[in-house]
C-alpha cells in the first residue's frame, strides 16, 4: 500500500481503474507527468461564497507557484466554478493551460461518494454536457472529463464517451481536501508519481483545502529536480512534445 494512502481511497482508487474507459496514466516510457487541479463548486459551496462565509474558491498561491517555475498545468473544471470566476478562467487560457470538464455543479454520479450530493440518472448527461458547452463557447476544445470525486460506474463512462470525451482520473492522489497540513500531500505525490503519472490537486481552496499551495511549493522543484517534465493531459495521452 502507498504510504500515507487510507485503505478505503486506495481500494476505491483501484477499483476504479478497473472500470473500462477510464484512463489514470500515460505511457511510462518518460519521465513526463500531468499536473492537474480539480475546480470544485457545489451549490452549497456557492451559498457560501455569496453569504460571505467563505471569503474565496480561487487558490490564486498556486497560479504563482506554477508561473515561478515555469511549469504547465490540466485544469478540471465545474461550470459552476467557471461562471463565478470568470476572469480566472480567461488568465487560464492567456497563460496556455488546459481546461477540462468537471461536471457542471460537482455531485456524485455513483452514490454514496464522500458527501457529495448525488444526480438523477436523467440529469447526469446534462452536467457533463452543459460544461462541455461553456468551455467551447470560450473556443477550447473539451476532450476530457472528470467525475467529481472519482465516483463513476461503467454505465456513467459510457454516458460521458457519448459526448466524445474521454474519462481522465489519476494515479497519483494528494489528499488535499481535508489535509491536516502541507507534509502529508506532499508524502503522497513525491512517494507516488513515477514517469506517466497523472497528479490530482484541488485550485479551488476555500476552509476544506488550506495546504495545496505550501505543498506544491515544494512538489514542483521537487520532482522537477527528479527530472520530471511537467505536461498537459493532451501532451502526456497524445504523445505531443
Amino acid at each position: 500500500m502507498k504510504r500515507g494512502l487510507p485503505l478505503a481511497l486506495l481500494l476505491t482508487t483501484l477499483a476504479l481503474a478497473q472500470v473500462n474507459g477510464i484512463v489514470t496514466h500515460g505511457s511510462r516510457a518518460a519521465p513526463r507527468i500531468a499536473l492537474t487541479f480539480d475546480s470544485d463548486m457545489t451549490p452549497g459551496m456557492k451559498a457560501n461564497l455569496l453569504s460571505g462565509r467563505v471569503a474565496s474558491y480561487n487558490n490564486t498561491r498556486i497560479y504563482e507557484i506554477l508561473q515561478r517555475y515555469g511549469v504547465t498545468a490540466t485544469f478540471f473544471m465545474t461550470g459552476m466554478w467557471m461562471e463565478l470566476y470568470p476572469a480566472q478562467v480567461q488568465e487560464f487560457l492567456k497563460r496556455g493551460y488546459e481546461l477540462e470538464n468537471h461536471s457542471y455543479s460537482h455531485p456524485g454520479f455513483l452514490w454514496p461518494c464522500y458527501g457529495l450530493p448525488g444526480v438523477a440518472q436523467n440529469l447526469k448527461l446534462e452536467q457533463v454536457a452543459r460544461t462541455k458547452r461553456m468551455l467551447e463557447a470560450l473556443g477550447v476544445k473539451n476532450k476530457y472529463f472528470r467525475f467529481p470525486g472519482g465516483c463513476a460506474s461503467t454505465s456513467d463512462v459510457k454516458l460521458v464517451e457519448s459526448l466524445e470525451l474521454r474519462v481522465v482520473h489519476w494515479d497519483v492522489i494528494g489528499l488535499d481536501g481535508g489535509a491536516q497540513n502541507a507534509q502529508v500531500i506532499i508524502s503522497n505525490v513525491l512517494n507516488g508519481v513515477k514517469n506517466g503519472s497523472i497528479i490530482v490537486l484541488h485550485n479551488h481552496g476555500g476552509p476544506k483545502v488550506l495546504y495545496t499551495a505550501p505543498a506544491l511549493n515544494v512538489i514542483v522543484p521537487s520532482l522537477l529536480k527528479r527530472g520530471f517534465k511537467f505536461v498537459t493531459v493532451a501532451q502526456l495521452l497524445e504523445g505531443q512534445p
